[in-house]
């Protein structure tokens, strides 16, 4: 007798088909990365840093000094993180291709994997991953170039998943495991998110004990003991694989950082640093861009660069008030209607829409968790909920910042204050908001998909019965969403109805001319009628679903239904932050214009800037050349081709000793302080500027007054670049040489070389006098370096520094600089770049102290001859191999946890 085979089970399928979908979206949002030459759009980390020679893995593991801005800076070091290991596996073109999406595939895929883990329905997990994928508070971001974060998210997700498979009956073994697995994840998570890693951890802790308490049976002495245990055992992990990226985020954000340590952690101090700290807050009335797609906006310049539907997106430029200086909202608040006050007006770089039927369901299942009786979810679920709602409201309120009191609550938080820009907890929000989401789908699927179907003749009966019998919630459910449409369309009459005086309000804030303000509150309102559409769609869809409609055997025709809708709203409010460029155009790959050809030319010998500097200002007919360099060239092109600029593209926390330098080589306000000016480009070894060939001078009058050190070296024009008859786009414009062009590359000859030795030095033991000397105009940079103690003799008696030697360059790079000097008599070594104790000093292969110069340089005290000199910096590894041992602990653990958890072979007959 034959033995009927089983049938196969359709898990395997499910299980890839998820993941499977969300791969082949990305790869469709994202399709322009796959043509050679175009790489996607990044402002935090663009191709030009990953190319530059400071960065370059995997050296940048032992430390990374950050040479292309300023005077030079310890900038850490990565950690052996995934973003190290695509950007190996890759190369810089390749991730700059793909991080983006890479990211968000991990971050759907670490959702999706915590929601199949939470038992909820296959609907409500490949729904949820989706969700958390295309969410634009996750998904802008990781198009505007910081896509760590989204993987650190991804991480939180796999972290919570192994939190939630344990239960009772997990063996005591496999339970361990999964805690420090647990642990290592919420690791994985600091690493790649930094501060914002911290701050999901603490949730995720918050979580673990919350669950703890409201899920396990037992005293409730017993179950916090377990709760503080569970938490102990996955920070303990979480900061053993996360060990390097502490240590450097320590060292570079907070030790040694101006107002960060020390007695400006107290409250009055911390007060002061409010404005930096909270710049980067969200608006209240903001919060509703969580729900209306495009309301404020999308990118800066949106619709620039979009690969289409530019004409669509004609006006969609962000309008809000995230990132404006907080001195102008208060002069807003004041009532004045003179010039506001400088700074800047906006900058975003991201958006928190979360999707209209995402935010029906969402909140759909908050309704329901409330319920006390006939709820869709059982009591453990809905405890669960009541957590992610207080998370959720918690995040909200927080994300709000200066516009609301309960920022300051937490900024009174030991080192709090040195965490900029609050609106970083709307990610936590929108992290809560996805898996209350998944939860309403699992609820939708459980009650009205995956249930007997109603025998009905037509959707119309069918409805018909339906209505005639529902009350309670189904019914006052029902009628809030009908009368929420209703609302929605009102509102939108009104809105459009006070259009003109929407223009009005847009020209005050940073758009004066009229037509762009009417092309934006144009967009705006049109924005609000894609809201009241959608709605419209989804409520009618939700409506269906739980009339029955899509009950038994069209459960699958709702679930891609619920699908469609989710993914093509999210898709549509996407598609302004999926941006690419043609890199070898952007860069001039093997078409670089003269004049930073010129300055890439060995450029470690010297810094260049753009002049004129503040307090002077460039004329509007030059600015064009302004927006170049600060953007293009500085941003860009600089750091592809390694050369040095004293400006800085952010600096938001400089160190304390280089706040002192800067603030005493600054202009005060007065004439006689704008010699300063000069003065720190000739201490910093600034010798070329760019601006406005008509400001020579000005620059010979008032900042060189006595002897008139700059010249111009070339004079220049901008044009399109080859091939652009009509540019649009700044990345479109180049420099030519032109006799008679308006801008020119000047030349400061008073600016001292990058290596200079002294025969004549001064001790100054007194950081306070030292920057008093350095701004006098009687001190002579060019003869005299100042030196904090006695070296080991004096100069000698009668030595100028005119005849006191020549030094020069053997070699260079940014962690390992060899000089060739040859001192005529007992000399200091100038080398101007910034002090740190990790440089080590070799002079003819012996180590040699290396001591603060002219209070923030670096020098070293040579014997008369001919020496080789050796500058190398080394950040401690310790910290490296704590984390390499981690993620060799961790490969182990995942197969131990294989191992012991694997399902053993059923006997085949």
């Amino acid at each position: 007798m034959r033995t009927a085979k089983p049938k196969t089970s359709p898990a395997p399928r499910r299980f890839f088909s998820a993941p499977v979908l969300l791969a082949i979206l990305l790869a469709a949002m994202f399709w322009k990365s796959f043509l050679p030459g175009y790489i996607h759009f990044s402002n935090d980390g663009p191709l030009g840093q990953q190319v530059a020679a400071w960065s370059q893995l995997p050296a940048a593991f032992t430390g990374c000094w950050g040479d292309p801005n300023g005077i030079g800076g310890n900038a850490g070091s990565p950690a052996p993180d995934f973003v190290a290991l695509v950007h190996m596996a890759l190369g810089p073109v390749g991730y700059a291709k793909f991080l983006a999406p890479i990211a968000l595939f991990i971050l759907g895929l670490g959702a999706w994997t915590f929601f199949r883990q939470l038992k909820l329905s296959p609907l409500a997990a490949a729904l949820g991953g989706l969700a958390t994928a295309f969410n634009s508070a996750f998904f802008s971001t990781a198009c505007w170039g910081v896509a760590s974060q989204q993987i650190a998210v991804g991480m939180t997700f796999f972290a919570l998943a192994l939190i939630v498979s344990n239960t009772p009956e997990t063996p005591a073994p496999v339970r361990w495991i999964r805690w420090a697995l647990a642990g290592l994840a919420v690791g994985a998570n600091v690493m790649q998110g930094a501060d914002n890693g911290a701050i999901f951890s603490v949730f995720i802790a918050a979580f673990v004990f919350f669950k703890t308490l409201v899920d396990e049976n037992g005293a409730v002495i017993a179950k916090v003991a377990r709760g503080v245990g569970r938490i102990t055992v996955i920070a303990l992990f979480a900061g053993f694989l996360a060990t390097q990226t502490i240590v450097s985020l320590v060292g570079s954000a907070i030790i040694g950082v101006a107002g960060t340590t020390g007695a400006t952690q107290n409250a009055e101090a911390k007060m002061e640093h409010w404005d930096w700290a909270t710049q980067w807050s969200t608006p209240k009335k903001e919060t509703l861009s969580f729900f209306v797609p495009g309301l404020f906006g999308y990118r800066m310049d949106t619709p620039n660069n979009m690969m289409a539907f530019q004409d669509e997106y004609k006006g969609g430029q962000y309008w809000g008030g995230i990132g404006r200086t907080p001195e102008i909202d208060r002069y807003f608040d004041s009532g004045k209607t003179d010039s506001p006050p400088p700074g800047m007006m906006r900058f975003s770089g991201g958006v928190c829409y979360a999707g209209v039927l995402v935010s029906l369901i969402a909140f759909w299942a908050i309704a329901q968790s409330l319920r006390r009786k006939n709820s869709v979810f059982t009591e453990s679920q809905k405890k669960l909920l009541w957590f992610w709602l207080g998370i959720l409201i918690v995040s909200l309120f927080l994300s709000w910042g200066r516009f609301a009191p309960f920022y300051k609550l937490f900024y009174m938080l030991p080192y709090a204050s040195t965490m900029r820009n609050p609106c970083k907890f709307s990610a936590v929000f929108s992290w809560a908001f996805v898996v209350i989401f998944a939860y309403g789908v699992h609820g939708l699927s459980r009650r009205y998909l995956d249930v007997a179907a109603n025998v009905s003749n037509s959707f119309s009966t069918q409805l018909k019965s339906w209505w005639a019998r529902i009350r309670g919630f189904d019914r006052k459910w029902t009628q809030f969403s009908i009368a929420a449409a209703v609302v929605s369309v009102l509102a939108w009459l009104v809105y459009a109805a006070e259009k003109k005086d929407f223009v009005k309000y847009l020209q005050t804030v940073g758009f004066g001319d009229e037509g762009m303000a009417s092309d934006i509150a144009a967009f705006s309102i049109g924005q609000v009628g894609w809201f009241v559409l959608i709605f419209a769609l989804a409520a009618g869809i939700f409506i269906l679903v739980t009339a029955g409609i899509f009950s038994g055997r069209r459960a699958q025709l709702g679930g891609i239904l619920l699908g469609v809708l989710v993914v093509a709203d999210l898709m549509r409010a996407d598609l302004p932050w999926v941006i690419h460029w043609d890199y070898k155009q952007k860069y001039e790959v093997g078409s670089l214009n003269p004049i930073e050809k010129f300055l890439s030319d060995k450029p470690y010998e010297h810094r260049v800037a753009y002049s004129p500097p503040s307090p002077f200002s460039t004329p509007r007919q030059y600015s064009l050349f302004q927006e170049l360099y600060g953007i293009e060239w500085t941003q860009h092109h600089f750091v592809y081709y390694n050369i040095q600029s004293l400006d800085y593209i952010q600096n938001p926390r400089p160190p304390a000793d280089l706040a002192a330098f800067e603030g005493t080589l600054a202009f005060h306000g007065t004439p006689e302080t704008i010699p300063l000016i000069a003065r720190r480009w000739q201490l910093t070894n600034t010798r070329y500027f760019l601006g406005p060939a008509g400001f020579l001078d000005v620059m010979n009058q008032q900042l060189d007054p006595d002897q008139h050190r700059f010249r111009i070296v070339t004079r220049f024009s901008v044009v399109p670049k080859p091939g652009i008859t009509q540019a649009t786009k700044l990345e479109e414009l180049t420099a030519a040489p032109n006799n008679d062009g308006d801008y020119a590359l000047f030349e400061f000859t008073g600016a001292l070389p990058r290596a200079k030795l002294y025969s004549t030095w001064q001790v100054s033991t007194n950081d306070t006098a030292t920057l008093q000397m350095l701004a006098d105009k009687n001190f002579d940079a060019q003869q005299t370096v100042l030196v904090p103690a006695t070296l080991p003799t004096n100069p000698a008696d009668g030595v100028t520094n005119q005849n006191s030697g020549a030094v020069e360059f053997k070699s260079y790079a940014p962690k390992d600089i060899v000089l060739g000097a040859n001192a005529t008599a007992p000399s200091v070594l100038l080398f101007n770049d910034k002090y740190d104790p990790l440089w080590r000093a070799l002079v003819d292969g012996k180590d040699a102290p290396i001591f603060r110069a002219n209070y923030i340089m670096r020098g070293i005290y040579l014997t008369p001859g001919a020496h080789t000199v050796e500058f190398r910096f080394y950040v401690p590894n310790r910290p490296l191999y704590i984390t390499l041992t981690a993620i060799v602990v961790g490969i182990l653990l995942s197969a131990a946890l294989i191992f012991l958890t694997r399902k053993p072979k059923l006997a085949e007959k």
